[in-house]
């Protein structure tokens, strides 16, 4: 299975058409143009590509690409631990 930083990276720029270079680990969902409307929709893709539940409020307007990459990579750690 790819690096959740993979996953992430190719959703936002295929999904959400966000240029690859703005996908930096400080860059904000918020300085990316993704509404509310699209941070729901990311965090159903995410779901489904990685198999794992993203919450509301880990995928919130403030949140950085790397907090995001930090929290799925945990939740996804501690699935295949199961």
């Amino acid at each position: 299975m790819p690096p959740v930083q993979t996953v992430l990276a190719t959703v936002l720029t295929e999904k959400f058409e966000v240029s690859p270079e703005s996908v930096l680990p400080d860059a904000t969902l918020e300085s990316l143009d993704l509404d509310s409307l699209a941070l729901a929709e990311l965090a159903l893709a995410l779901q489904e590509e990685l198999g794992v539940k993203v919450e509301e409020h880990e995928a919130a307007k403030r949140t950085t690409i790397g907090e995001l990459v930090a929290v799925l990579h945990s939740k996804r750690t501690a699935q295949d631990a199961l």
